[in-house]
């Protein structure tokens, strides 16, 4: 079994994680790289008035504000694990980030589109202005997210984060690519390629963040992990001890970005109450290692007859 999500990648590999430091590279590579990205449109989108390089302007600058919010958050959130007035952790701060910055994107993408559809529905009609040094500026842009892309592609099933990054970095090139193009082709050819390409990029950004919007808030709600990822913390448990007989009930959900676990195993009870506990805590302190779990929580009985829900009806 190959398990898809970049957490369960590493729960049944007892080997050190020597990926920490590639990691921290492709988060900061993006963070400083996409704020030269902004800097290379607003120069190539201003010089041209291309409402195609503006769209990509728009998003580079919301992308570089975000990346440098969300890095806030992250470490706001780190620091406020131990309060008492955040007695599970502020993780959901990103999420919360995460939305605000998706709706201020697709906010301003929305009026892209409508100033698109006002230029072709004007009745004066002329090419766009082409300038060689801002098409060289744009595709400095795109050569600077496209070895983002390679460098996180690389590095992806190591971390969640980075799988996001190239995930992202990936969706830039095909759109900075595509706004070049029809930049020029505006400026060259015809003058309705530019409005109309920077109204397909722009439709395309509101699409891919509502479904942004939506994992967030999935998330937020609670989300289950995927069944492969249950299935290999089940295999982990298992071998973990040779006193544990049986996983009764496996729970991983999210709490936010980072996911909650919840394990039931059974044990002999003739186990004394030491043993019992001594192998609950490694297996809670191991689970609790791998990056992406927030919190492990680690129940023990005798047998597994017992209904494994606990909540009352009605």
């Amino acid at each position: 079994m190959k398990a898809e999500d970049p957490t369960s990648t590493r729960l049944l590999d007892d080997r050190a994680d020597t990926s920490p430091s590639h990691i921290k590279a492709a988060i900061y590579l993006s963070i400083y790289g996409t704020i030269v990205v902004a800097a290379l449109q607003i120069y190539a989108a201003v010089t041209t008035r291309s409402l195609s390089l503006f769209v990509t302007m728009a998003e580079s600058c919301c992308e570089a504000l975000s990346n440098i919010g969300l890095d806030y958050l992250h470490r706001k959130s780190k620091k406020l694990s131990d309060s008492t007035r955040w007695p599970v952790g502020a993780g959901r701060l990103c999420n919360a980030g995460n939305i605000c910055f998706a709706f201020a994107l697709m906010a301003v993408s929305l009026v892209l589109v409508v100033e698109s559809i006002r230029a072709l529905a004007s009745s004066s009609h002329e090419l766009g202005k082409f300038e060689v040094a801002a098409i060289v500026a744009a595709a400095c842009g795109f050569g600077i997210k496209l070895f983002l892309a390679v460098y996180c592609f690389i590095f992806r099933r190591h971390s969640s984060q980075v799988q996001m990054l190239w995930e992202d970095n990936r969706n830039d090139c095909f759109e900075y690519g595509f706004a070049i193009f029809t930049a020029a082709a505006g400026a060259k050819l015809k003058w309705w390629v530019d409005p109309a390409g920077a109204m397909f990029i722009a439709s395309a950004i509101i699409v891919t963040w509502t479904g942004t919007v939506r994992s967030e808030f999935l998330e937020l709600c609670g989300l289950g992990a995927s069944p492969s990822l249950v299935q290999e913390i089940v295999f982990l448990t298992l071998r973990h001890s040779d006193l544990i007989l049986k996983v009764d009930t496996v729970r991983a959900y999210h709490w936010g970005e980072d996911l909650f676990v919840e394990v039931d195993i059974v044990m002999s009870p003739d186990c004394s109450l030491r043993e019992a506990h001594d192998v609950s805590q490694e297996l809670q302190d191991k689970l609790e290692t791998v990056d992406g779990f927030g919190r492990a929580f680690v129940h023990v009985d005798y047998e597994a007859t017992h209904m494994p829900e606990h909540r009352k009806t009605r």
